[in-house]
């Protein structure tokens, strides 16, 4: 039997390409322009973090407007980011250029020496991430085709339908964010959105459906949010010199099949992803500036890094914890290393007793200290004086994110979804041997290796070699990528502790989605590897960026040749061939005959499972089931989908009060197993049709009135009628 052709809804290469323009812009210019208005020049931190604080901007809009039931739409999300812009720019008040490139004595310095072009590392790191991005785009323009084919996985299912909801009813609150019935509204529970609110505002704008407007975010992510991000990254923490580092990153990052591509199509994580992604700028944003800021520089940032971090975390919760650890463990280091520096100038008698990276030095200074090996004051990454400052502002900044986000997060807590208690492990317990290959030799796995035996090994060693050769300036890198492999080892082995409980509960019980945490620390490990062997090649001289640009091309290319063709065929299998299906032609053909017969008022009961849900997405049909499985907080549809097709009394009462006069079914929708409880209450231990909807040719009170292939629409007769039916 051959694979189902993929279902297109529209669209043309040359929309589909406007439409990524658009979603690119909406995730860019809403945050640089609080991040500018803040005094943030430096364009890796200004581009990298960007894409956080523009969804921090949008999750306002959505708030504002989800609490005075206005609708959220574009032109208010760019109202907020006006108003958001004007507050910090009052702040900042008259105040000179807070950050540059370089100082004008190291730029003096650098010509006069010639140790280091200023703008070298820039601009190398600049063409591999646009290298990285294309690279990107033509994975998905491979794989999925159009950006109007819809996803056969069910949790990208449900991500269309968030999108889909808040594109008709303009309702974007987070605490309401997944409407589990589309009509009225509730019940309705918390569900991570920020993604999602882009996702609408590129549909509106951009003047396509949700499934594009979703696929465009989809691709953006990767593609833009990602690389800018890791290029932010290597900017704050590597010496400036290295950022071409950032650019190879984000090549490794662009052929990496595991985490985030996985994520978005093998296990349908896609908020989880995109706030991995997010992470590498927001936590470029949150650590402290290399220059000492005065207290009015420090309070026009504010707004920004409060927006980021409830950006991420709007998008998905565990961004907290990629972005707390990871600044975390990024201070911790500097902490030490600036206490030991201290230590040895006592020691040797040091008469200043300021931290290193608070004396300037002049640029001949820098060029020599560079010369001879040595961090030049230029490079530090910490400030001890500016590093504390700037605890007082992260503090009143994750204050004012709270405040934005708090009750949504407690929402999210107190459902507890990512509880290991009721998801299974995703992998088996593996031996040492095992867990240490799968973390450190980076397999594809998922459903395109499921054995996890083809190694991304070009990739792998990469990452390796930047372990061996990071040396002092790259030990905060080693050391958060450390952590987080020991972390990803430990769930492999199925060790289990308090500590490391919690840290399986908030990633669902999976592996991917704990050693996701570690990945853009990975991916700058193999930029460290590429800018060290850049420099002993060209002996620290200007070309060492062209170098390192060609070592990134290189290292492009391999991986792209070893698991290019692997990813492809995984996003293929979701998208442009698809290897099962939950929509097709047939449910389009449904959708299109229930929208031209359900009157107002009227419900269509349908189950969740396959792909009934896109008759609301495309054609806005009042149907009863949005989850896969109707949830305890819907003991009506549950009813429904167990005793539909007896016609109990129960059940009659519920179709009269609820109007239910049509039903779709799919019968070609794939097996879903069901939960011990779930199990318990419809009498079977998985499903592809829910019990109460099998087989209603033979059920008395239905008649079939419309058939495309295995899609079926049955009307709902009245009892009288039902009755005379049966008999």
């Amino acid at each position: 039997m051959n694979p189902p052709v993929a279902v297109v809804t529209g669209g043309s290469p040359a929309g589909d390409g406007l439409t990524l323009v658009v979603a690119a812009l909406w995730v860019l210019l809403p945050g640089a322009a609080v991040l500018v208005a803040g005094g943030v020049r430096r364009s890796p931190l200004l581009l990298g973090a960007a894409p956080a604080v523009s969804i921090g901007v949008s999750t306002v809009a959505a708030s504002v407007t989800g609490a005075t039931g206005t609708r959220f739409a574009w032109w208010g999300v760019l109202a907020a980011a006006l108003l958001l812009a004007a507050l910090s720019r009052l702040l900042r008040g008259h105040l000179p250029r807070a950050e540059n490139t370089l100082s004008a004595p190291e730029r003096a310095g650098s010509r006069a020496e010639g140790v280091f072009s200023a703008r070298g590392p820039l601009l190398a790191g600049g063409v591999l991430v646009l290298a990285a991005a294309a690279t990107t785009c033509e994975l998905f323009r491979r794989g999925m085709g159009a950006l109007a084919t819809p996803s056969q996985e069910h949790d990208t299912i449900t991500h269309t339908l968030v999108v889909a909801r808040i594109l008709r009813t303009g309702d974007a609150a987070p605490w309401r964010a997944q409407a589990l019935d589309v009509v009225t509204g509730t019940p309705a529970q918390y569900y991570p959105d920020g993604l999602h609110q882009w996702a609408a505002l590129v549909a509106q704008t951009a003047r396509v459906d949700a499934v594009s407007g979703l696929n465009a975010t989809s691709v953006v992510v990767l593609a833009v949010v990602q690389t800018l991000g890791l290029l932010a990254l290597a900017d704050r923490v590597l010496p400036p010199r290295w950022l071409a580092a950032g650019g190879v990153a984000a090549v490794a990052s662009s052929l990496a099949y595991q985490p985030l591509l996985a994520m978005h199509h093998d296990s349908g994580a896609l908020p989880n992803a995109a706030a991995i992604a997010l992470a590498p700028g927001a936590i470029a944003l949150v650590m402290p500036p290399r220059e000492v800021l005065s207290w009015r520089a420090l309070s026009a940032r504010v707004p920004a890094v409060a927006l980021a971090c409830a950006g991420a975390v709007t998008v998905h919760p565990s961004a907290a914890l990629t972005v707390g650890s990871g600044v975390l463990g990024v201070w911790c280091v500097w902490l030490v290393g600036s206490g030991l520096s201290a230590v040895r100038r006592r020691s040797c008698g040091a008469e200043s007793t300021l931290p290193a990276p608070a004396r300037p030095r002049s640029g001949a200074e820098r060029v020599s200290s560079a010369s001879e090996g040595r961090v030049p004051e230029a490079d530090s990454v910490f400030s001890a004086r500016a590093g504390w400052r700037w605890l007082v502002g992260l503090v009143v900044a994750g204050g004012l994110a709270g405040g934005l986000v708090g009750t949504s997060l407690l929402q999210a807590a107190s459902a507890g979804g990512g509880s290991s208690s009721r998801f299974a492990r995703d992998l088996p317990p593996e031996s040492l041997p095992d867990a240490l290959h799968r973390v450190l030799m980076l397999p594809l796995q998922g459903g395109v290796d499921p054995g996890g035996t083809q190694e991304q090994w070009v990739l792998a060693v990469a990452v390796l070699a930047g372990v061996a050769l990071a040396g002092r300036k790259a030990l905060p890198v080693v050391f958060v990528w450390l952590v987080w492999s020991a972390l990803a080892v430990a769930y492999l082995v199925d060790l289990h502790a308090p500590g490391l409980d919690l840290v399986w509960d908030s990633a669902w019980n999976s592996y991917y989605r704990v050693v996701a945490h570690g990945s853009p620390w990975a991916w700058l490990l193999a930029g460290v590897a590429v800018v060290r062997v850049a420099g002993w090649l060209t002996r620290g001289r200007r070309a060492a960026p062209v170098v390192a640009a060609v070592l990134g091309a290189a290292l492009l290319a391999g991986a792209a040749v070893e698991s290019g063709p692997g990813e492809v065929q995984a996003l293929r299998e979701r998208y442009a061939a698809p290897a099962y299906e939950r929509i097709d032609a047939d449910d389009q053909a449904a959708a299109r005959y229930l929208a031209s017969v359900v009157r107002p008022g009227q419900r269509v009961m349908n189950s969740g499972n396959d792909g009934s849900t896109y008759a609301y997405v495309l054609e806005g049909v009042p149907v009863l089931a949005t989850t896969a499985v109707p949830l305890a907080s819907q003991p009506d549809l549950r009813i429904l989908a167990r005793d539909l097709r007896a016609m109990t009394p129960q059940v009659q009462e519920v179709v009269r009060r609820d109007d239910v006069a049509w039903v779709v079914v799919d019968s070609l929708a794939p097996g879903l197993p069901l939960r011990p409880d779930d199990a318990r209450f419809f009498g079977v231990p998985g499903y592809a049709v829910p019990p109460g909807l099998v087989d209603l040719d033979t059920a008395p009170g239905f008649r079939r009135v419309f058939t495309s292939g295995s899609v079926g629409v049955w009307e709902v007769l009245p009892p009288q009628q039902g009755q005379a039916q049966g008999s």
